[in-house]
C-alpha cells in the first residue's frame, strides 16, 4: 500500500512540475529573473517598441505590488527605454536588449 502512495506522489509532482514548466517556456514572465527579450515583444516581431516596453513595465509593477514588492526604477521607464535603444530608432532589437542586460550583470 506505501508504494501505491509513493508512485500517486510521485506521478502528482511531476505533472505539477512540468506543467510549470510549460508555463514558464509560454512567456509567463517568472520575478525571480529578469525578463526574456520574448515578454516584452508581444507581437513576435523581433523588436520591442516604446509601447510594448511600457506595456510591459506597467504590467510587471503592478505585479509586483499586487505581491507587495516594488520595481526599483519604475519611474524612469522612458529614459530606460531610450538609454536600451542605443540607434535610436524608437524599437529595441535583441542586440541592443542584450548589450543592456550585459551592462546590468557588469555594474553589480
Amino acid at each position: 500500500m506505501s508504494s501505491y502512495v509513493l508512485s500517486v506522489l510521485l506521478v502528482c509532482l511531476t505533472i505539477s512540475m512540468s506543467a510549470n514548466a510549460i508555463g514558464n517556456e509560454n512567456g509567463m514572465m517568472r520575478m525571480s529573473q529578469m525578463p526574456a527579450f520574448s515578454d516584452f515583444d508581444t507581437n513576435q516581431d523581433k523588436l520591442i517598441s516604446e509601447e510594448e516596453f511600457e506595456r510591459f513595465q506597467k504590467a510587471r509593477q503592478a505585479l509586483r505590488e499586487s505581491e507587495g514588492r516594488l520595481l526599483k526604477n519604475s519611474s524612469y521607464c522612458d529614459e530606460m527605454f531610450e538609454r536600451i535603444d542605443l540607434d535610436h530608432n524608437k524599437f529595441i532589437d535583441a542586440e541592443e536588449f542584450q548589450s543592456h542586460r550585459e551592462m546590468m550583470r557588469n555594474s553589480k
